[in-house]
């Protein structure tokens, strides 16, 4: 039966909040655009309704709303008290809570613990985001009313995240970085329904419905995101007249990746250097030729391209930083030896050795600079080749990208487990994208360019192709989801180490790099790592420490394995009983992680930490024996925090124990393992404990 028509004897109000989104907006003429207005007219068409959008402000939408006043009310959120109180339609819009920051990642909650973040005022957004973590503390809470302001203060310093659904976090008027803290924190919009127009409910929820159903729906978003992109662009007569008459060519590496900018694997190529081509196409109609290429970097010198999507660029040269669009990402290859031989602690150790790389690669260039002759360069055509020639022992290292060499090892059963990452280089290049500043089109793809950044952060994770899944040897076994993001996180450490010294997010990102490489590593998981900085909070807020030594402990505690990377996986894994000489090799990680930490200049208490927490009160610990008050304080914090969780957990050698038990054994252990003072502590505070282990499980 065809759905039944009724006809409203008067335009019937559709209030709507009146901000710039891809849900409505006003275009050149004055005219409404976007989501709304077109689903509005879709409704109409089929039920003959004379549905009307009333644009208002913030606080009148809520007042009206608040009062049941006549009308429907557009990107109503589906909360428990609006699903109780009020009349909503079926769901519209889904959409995760999301934060936004100039340069810092937020891939958990416990990365905007104790910050200084941005909600907008009377948003729903921060209720819900309480709720769902109670143990969630801010050191700032900032309200505004707008994601403009929002982000204003964002760039001038003033906090270090803001938090809102991803719909409202702001179009791309700077660049910035958007992370996914909350796992499966959404926000659901719907239509909002006075008891009047009850009568409407059922006609309109069947039609989204079945456009939820047929694809409908999502399409009229992704269209409306478009064209809201679209008609924010400014383009001269000039520029039009270009595109009419040209077609635009750009370059791009055939066998060399340049993560995150572009990288290939089984399924093509990917990156936001292909998400840019393909907003150039769908924002400005324009005709593009990708020309896929061998010998990318000479090629790119010799013919001197105007456009370089995936360009290095030597920072210290000014001339070349003029043609710069968008940031830059420090550019990082890796070392590669075999399993068996030493990780290179020092860049330095390479000096004098074989290197293979790829015929015509940047990373002969990047040697000969670096090195000068002092390296014997062995040039190959391909990374099987450059396989062949380390398995006969013609070279030391091969030079190259993370993500090309791990495809290759990822495809070959023999040398798959028999190579190792040895060490990364350490340089002043960057990647990002250049082009000749006398190119007719520089202002206009700058602002795509600008636009591409944000959406490519707006498509949900899941819907993400990441760079190809790594090896699992040593040092490197990154997973595949991590690739792109370990590369931002190692760009944005050494770049900031280079102009703000020893900065707290300097240490953070740090923290955050060495954080991924050693839980891959080990069987810990990035959660256990979350949950033992939490306890060691705890404790050290229960001792009232000063806060920097609060904050160090809870940052640095983090890393207090790092040491594991150097203990082979297979002595790291053993589910049966380690051999005496197994056992020295487990205790060695102490030592070797305080190494490793000590060249980072990251303080005493990031030393101590790594050093000293398997230390005991009784002095029967390691690796100095010591006892007492002669263990650092801080790592007496962190044996505690360390062994409740490792208790909880289970791992391959033992089964999991309830709170109870491990709660028992700790406090059983007071003046033998632990601290009685802090045992104390743990005393007052298990309950907590309990409720971070729960809330941050596997």
């Amino acid at each position: 039966m065809p759905p039944q028509k009724t006809r409203a004897a008067a335009p019937i109000p559709v209030w709507i909040l009146d901000a710039d989104s891809f849900e409505f907006w006003h275009d050149n003429h004055g005219q409404f655009q976007g989501f709304y207005p077109e689903l509005l007219h879709a409704i109409n068409a089929r039920y003959g309704y004379n549905l009307t959008l009333r644009p208002t402000d913030g606080t009148t939408f809520e007042q009206r709303f608040a009062h049941h006043d006549y009308g429907l009310y557009a990107s109503v959120l589906q909360t428990r008290e609006h699903l109780k109180k009020t009349i909503l339609s079926s769901r519209l819009l889904d959409n995760p809570i999301v934060t936004a920051s100039i340069t810092r990642q937020a891939k958990s909650i416990s990365d905007i613990n104790n910050t200084r973040v941005i909600f907008r005022r009377n948003d729903p957004t921060q209720r819900l985001v309480k709720q769902a973590y109670p143990t969630l503390k801010f050191q700032q809470v900032i309200e505004v009313d707008s994601s403009r302001e929002a982000l204003q203060i964002l760039r001038s310093g003033g906090a270090d995240f803001y938090i809102n659904e991803n719909r409202e976090i702001g179009g791309p008027q700077y660049y910035y970085t958007i992370s996914r803290p909350f796992d499966s924190l959404r926000i659901t919009a719907s239509f909002g329904i006075s008891p009047e127009l009850i009568s409407l409910r059922s006609n309109i929820n069947q039609l989204i419905n079945e456009w939820q159903q047929n694809g409908k729906l999502r399409a009229l978003e992704e269209q409306s995101r478009l064209e809201y992109f679209r008609q924010r662009l400014t383009i001269t007569p000039d520029e039009r007249i270009w595109m009419e008459k040209n077609r635009l060519t750009l370059w791009l590496p055939k066998n060399e990746n340049f993560a995150p900018i572009i990288w290939r694997d089984d399924q093509g190529y990917h990156g936001s250097a292909i998400s840019l081509v393909n907003d150039l196409r769908d924002l400005l109609n324009i005709n593009v030729d990708v020309q896929f290429v061998d010998n990318y970097m000479i090629r790119m010198k010799n013919e001197d391209w105007p456009i370089r999507l995936a360009e290095i660029f030597d920072v210290s040269n000014g001339t070349q930083m003029e043609g710069q669009v968008g940031p830059l990402v420090n550019w990082y290859n890796a070392y590669y030896n075999k399993a068996t031989a030493p990780f290179i602690l020092d860049e330095e150790q390479v000096r004098h050795q074989r290197v293979g790389v790829i015929r015509g690669s940047f990373a002969a260039d990047y040697l000969r600079q670096r090195f000068g002759n002092d390296v014997t360069l062995i040039a190959r055509a391909s990374i099987d080749e450059l396989l062949d020639t380390i398995d006969s022992n013609h070279i030391d290292y091969i030079l190259g990208d993370l993500s090309s060499m791990e495809q290759a090892l990822r495809g070959s059963d023999l040398f798959r487990g028999a190579l190792k990452v040895a060490g990364m280089t350490h340089s002043n290049y960057q990647i990002g994208t250049w082009m000749n500043i006398a190119h007719p089109l520089y202002a206009l793809i700058s602002q795509v360019h600008l636009i591409s950044s944000y959406r490519y952060q707006q498509v949900p994770p899941a819907s993400v192709v990441q760079p190809t899944s790594l090896s699992k040897n040593a040092l490197q076994i990154i997973s595949a989801g991590l690739l792109a993001l370990l590369f931002f996180i190692l760009s944005l450490m050494l770049m900031m180490w280079r102009h703000m010294n020893k900065n707290r997010a300097i240490n953070r990102s740090i923290v955050e790099a060495m954080e991924k490489i050693n839980h891959v590593h080990d069987d810990e998981t990035g959660c256990h790592i979350r949950r033992v900085a939490a306890y060691c909070r705890l404790l050290a807020d229960a001792l009232k420490l000063p806060p920097k030594q609060i904050r160090d402990i809870e940052t640095f505690a983090s890393l207090h394995d790092i040491g594991k990377i150097a203990v082979p996986e297979h002595i790291l894994r053993k589910k049966g009983k380690l051999t005496d000489e197994e056992f020295k090799q487990i205790q060695k990680h102490t030592t070797k992680g305080w190494r490793i930490v000590q060249g980072l200049v990251l303080g005493s208490v990031a030393e101590n930490l790594i050093h000293y927490h398997h230390e005991k009160w009784d002095g029967s610990g390691y690796p100095e024996g010591l006892a007492g008050e002669e263990i650092p304080l801080e790592a007496r914090i962190l044996a505690l925090a360390d062994v409740y969780d490792a208790l909880r957990q289970k791992r391959v050698y033992k089964p999991s124990f309830s709170h109870e038990s491990a709660s028992e054994i700790i406090v059983n252990s007071a003046g033998t393992h632990f601290d009685p003072t802090l045992v104390k502590h743990f005393c007052a505070l298990h309950l907590q404990f309990q409720e971070i282990y729960e809330s941050q499980k596997d």
